[in-house]
């Protein structure tokens, strides 16, 4: 197998789950807190929350104004994978 086949079947071991987030995997953008969604990682994280609203047109009701919340992140970097290696990644979520 080529070093290139197994980058490609390595899978990431997730940073313990956050109870703030449900469970999730995540924890907020915050300079205190781990920014990478990846246990092991070193490399490269950016993260942005971004808040806004939008409009929600239906036919015969008049507009209504929702707010949205997001949380964008990309990871691009070195990590330590499930099957014990070292592979280069680049991740991202919204």
């Amino acid at each position: 197998m080529s070093d290139r086949s197994a980058a490609k079947s390595a899978t990431p071991s997730p940073v313990p789950a956050n109870p703030l987030f449900g469970g999730l995997h995540v924890y907020g953008v915050d300079p205190s807190m781990e920014p990478s969604a990846i246990t092991n990682f070193h490399g490269h994280v950016g993260a942005a929350v971004v808040d806004g609203t939008g409009t929600w047109k239906v036919d015969g009701k008049a507009p209504e104004t929702l707010l949205f919340d997001t949380d964008m992140r990309f990871m691009q970097g070195t990590f330590r994978a499930t099957d014990g290696r070292d592979h280069k990644g680049t991740f991202a979520f919204v």
